[in-house]
């Protein structure tokens, strides 16, 4: 990507001026500074600090903060930019990395870190060629906070291993917004360019190879059907043309299937979400393909690892069809005596009730060529003809691995090796369903006051966290509620749920009244704002008034247990 490669080269070239002053014994923020004795460099010297100095000219004219900082535990900071400087009312880059602590955590505000860090590492989990997202809030020199937009991506920087260079702008700004859309819009440009030009060779190639897979089939069926019918009288002869022509038949179906899945998976096609069990899902493709396994004398596995959720939100028929056909992929290139095993991990449990499961299909097949690696997705790309693979197809079985894989929000990748097996490994987040069981005894009964001014969602709210246990004193008024908390015991409440937009006194204004009442037990009673605006500003404004949590609407039921539990905890 063009503008992620003239970043390295510009990291590498700060990585590269701070080596040389450290052998010098000088600081890089003196260079930063300008406070560098000249007579210490040779003529090559001063050029390299020359251009250096023009590069970070070039990033001080960006219209908005950009800074780098190293990847790993230490998060130190390597850069920063004149406007990021000033959004932290810092003169220098010395002034900068005492603030800070010289790290990305000092960046953020505390309350904010774990958020911030937990939400950049689930975007490059899920997504690791585009750049993640995250606003946060930031202390500046005089103590004040302000809110900032975060763009960042993640690179790999030679010997300096990796690295994140990140793009920061005031959320009322749309400079930078608009700055990052043009970045990603002429990336975008050039991808399509690029790939639209290789679609267009791969296509043609795919023609002249479809004359060839389709015909041997079809050749077949005409061929055994002219035999049979010169063997009317030999049923045995004829039974064997029959079981070859149907051989034959399969084959070419399975072709045409294939071609029309992939038609299917590049429009618009409408994918429902069902409940499924992914441990069940595996087990029914293993057990129908473990006979083919068999038959070949191949050694056939399933493993489960970790599965704490096996129950999620998918689209079942999809996820299963993405499944038979990376399984049956490399039961078809393993030569009899190998070994086929398929392995599914939940990795990890993310907010907003997703959890991340990696499913690795390995196998001791004949392998893929390295320099095809790269294509081995592409539509109509297929490394090798039947001639020499001895295997009937278009090559179009990955290909549909992939859409489907897009389809469900993941990611997959391959390595492999000619002659010693492929190991296909597909990540993917899903919404993992409640267990109401373990629900029910997570969550002690509490006392909580429920505010919502319409009757049927009051009703609805009500019903569900009573079905939990818990004591629930429902109104329909933000005054009445106010004044309730104003005359009630300290014990008395142990959460307020409470709408935002309600006639006369709304949500904001009633978590404001209580956090200014005078008895400290009833200020601090937990507020969890369950509400529609679910807008930057609004949940900005949650935050100001006092709200601890800001959940949206429609009311996922699993989350609001799992917040109540944390919160009252």
């Amino acid at each position: 990507m063009e503008n992620q490669n003239g970043t390295l080269r510009f990291v590498e070239r700060i990585l590269h001026l701070s080596r040389m002053l450290e052998k010098k014994h000088l600081d890089i923020d003196q260079f930063f500074e300008g406070n560098l004795p000249s007579e210490q460099f040779s003529a090559e010297e001063k050029r390299e600090l020359q251009i250096a100095m023009e590069f970070i000219t070039f990033t001080d004219k960006i219209p908005g903060g950009f800074f780098i900082y190293y990847a790993d535990e230490s998060e130190q900071l390597i850069y920063a930019n004149r406007w990021a400087l000033r959004m932290f009312l810092c003169d220098t880059m010395r002034e900068f990395r005492e603030l800070t602590g010289n790290s990305f955590k000092g960046i953020v505000y505390p309350e904010d870190l774990e958020m911030v860090e937990e939400s950049i590492r689930r975007q490059i989990l899920l997504n690791q060629d585009n750049f993640d997202y995250v606003e946060y809030r930031i202390r500046r020199k005089d103590g004040s906070i302000h809110w900032v937009d975060d763009y960042g991506q993640l690179i790999h920087c030679g010997s300096a291993g990796d690295v994140f260079y990140v793009f920061l702008g005031d959320p009322s700004d749309k400079r930078l917004e608009l700055q990052m859309q043009q970045v990603q819009q002429m990336q975008a440009l050039t991808d399509a360019l690029e790939k639209a030009d290789l679609a267009v060779k791969a296509k043609n190639a795919f023609l002249s190879q479809i004359s060839h897979e389709m015909r041997t089939p079809l050749n077949a069926i005409f061929g055994f059907t002219t035999l049979a019918q010169l063997s009317l009288h030999e049923p045995d002869v004829i039974s064997d043309y029959l079981n070859q022509i149907e051989a034959a038949s399969h084959q070419l179906f399975n072709m045409i299937t294939q071609a029309l899945d992939i038609s299917a998976l590049s429009g618009a096609v409408s994918s429902t979400e069902n409940e499924c069990d992914l441990c069940e899902t595996l087990q029914d493709i293993y057990d129908f393909l473990r006979p083919q396994a068999q038959e070949k004398g191949l050694s056939f596995s399933l493993t489960f690892e970790k599965i704490i959720h096996p129950n999620v939100y998918t689209v079942p028929d999809r996820l299963r069809q993405m499944i038979l056909n990376l399984v049956n992929n490399a039961l078809t290139y393993t030569r009899p005596g190998g070994a086929v095993e398929i392995t599914l991990i939940e990795e990890r449990a993310l907010p907003d009730n997703l959890s991340v499961y990696r499913l690795e299909v390995r196998d001791t097949g004949i392998g893929i060529e390295k320099s095809f690696l790269y294509r081995i997705f592409e539509p109509f790309s297929r490394e090798n003809t039947s001639t020499f693979s001895g295997v009937q197809g278009f090559g179009l079985g990955l290909t549909i691995v992939k859409s489907i894989v897009d389809l469900l929000g993941g990611s997959i990748s391959v390595k492999s090796a000619v002659n010693e097996g492929s190991t296909f490994t597909v990540t993917l987040p899903f919404q993992i369903l409640p267990d109401m069981a373990a629900q029910e005894t997570a969550v002690p009964p509490l006392h909580i006051l429920l505010v919502e001014d319409n009757e049927l969602n009051r009703e609805i709210e009500t019903e569900l966290l009573e079905r939990q246990g818990f004591i629930v004193d429902a109104v329909e008024e933000g005054r009445v509620a106010f004044d309730k908390i104003q005359s009630a015991s300290p014990d008395d409440y142990a959460l307020i749920l409470m709408d935002l937009q309600m006639p006369g006194m709304n949500g904001w204004e009633v978590a404001s009244a209580i956090r200014r009442l005078p008895d400290p037990a009833l200020a601090h009673i937990p507020i969890i704002a369950l509400s529609a605006n679910i807008q930057f500003e609004d949940r900005r404004r949650s935050l100001e008034s006092g709200i601890d949590v800001h959940l949206p609407k429609p009311m996922d039921f699993s989350l609001l247990l799992e917040t109540i539990k944390k919160i009252t905890k």
